[in-house]
């Protein structure tokens, strides 16, 4: 092989090649993701109405990005300080983090306090402030809830609140995590914005999406078979099917004496109607008869009963 075959051939090989992350081994398919945008919409509407609630005032989300990270990428790029809630999902497995800076929620807790939203400097929130905190973090239960219905039923519990990042252990910091981004917004006096993220691990989520795949699998078979007409079913069906003669009752006491050679004579007439029965049920009348070395029989008509 010429040199010039070999380059062209190397340069084919490479065009195949793709290139592998080792440390973003696997990522979550791509109907998981837009099942769980399609289902978080419920928390942008659900989340905004209980802050506009709360606060007496118009909050908005927005959801800017879903990206799919390390743990360990979360956390380096999640600024110290935040305030970082970890929120457990019975019966899902593990904890979800929801994170917004301290920026915007002490601008809550100013509005909460009928304040007109000032914001303050980058600082860790006092007892108190953290205190007002986590009752605003307990309006998310709901919509999470709600959130997760069209999935799976899960009891979310604000485990605890954590406002250094590097403290937050939720998972291992090779696994891979699905960050859902949202602008929160307050558009009435004081206008001022920030950013709220949450953040599930994929062993978290798995489970959910799992369930949400097997009953849109189950859904659609029984959509399938529903709207199949019987007869295309049929086919792949094995009934029994038996001859039967009219019963002709017999003494006990002659079946006990019955001898090989002897001849039953039956009530049924030669000229009488026999009946087919398929899976215990009357289907056929018709006549007996033979075609070549085989018993047949010949369908007169389809029985009522």
């Amino acid at each position: 092989m010429s040199v010039a075959r070999q380059q062209s051939a190397l340069d084919d090989e490479t065009q195949r090649l793709r290139q592998f992350d080792f440390r973003n081994p696997s990522k979550m398919a791509r109907e998981h993701v837009r099942r769980l945008e399609l289902t978080h919409e419920t928390f942008v509407r659900s989340m905004g109405n209980e802050l506009s609630n709360l606060l007496r005032t118009m909050v908005r989300l927005e959801l800017m990005s879903i990206d799919q990270i390390t743990y360990d990428e979360y956390i380096r790029s999640t600024p110290n300080p935040s305030v970082i809630t970890q929120i457990s999902l019975a019966p899902l497995p593990g904890v979800a983090l929801f994170e917004m800076g301290t920026q915007t929620a002490l601008v809550l807790v100013d509005r909460l306090l009928g304040g007109i939203g000032k914001p303050s400097g980058v600082r860790r929130p006092t007892e108190l402030e953290g205190s007002l905190i986590a009752e605003i973090l307990g309006y998310a239960v709901g919509p999470i809830r709600e959130t997760f219905a069209p999935l799976i039923e899960v009891e979310p519990v604000i485990e605890s609140v954590e406002y250094n990042p590097n403290f937050v252990q939720a998972t291992n910091p090779s696994e891979m995590v699905m960050v859902m981004s949202y602008s929160l917004s307050i558009i009435e006096g004081l206008r001022s914005e920030g950013l709220l993220t949450i953040c599930y691990p994929f062993s978290t989520l798995q489970p959910a999406t799992q369930n949400a795949v097997e009953d849109e699998v189950l859904a659609l078979a029984a959509s399938t078979v529903s709207h199949l007409p019987l007869r295309d079913l049929l086919p792949d069906v094995e009934i029994p099917v038996s001859v039967r003669l009219t019963d002709t009752p017999f003494p006990g006491s002659q079946l006990h004496n019955l001898q090989v050679g002897d001849v039953l004579v039956l009530d049924h007439k030669v000229e009488e109607e026999v009946i087919a029965v398929a899976a215990s049920a009357a289907l056929l009348g018709g006549r007996i008869g033979r075609k070549g070395k085989n018993m047949a029989f010949e369908v007169a008509n389809w029985r009522t009963q």
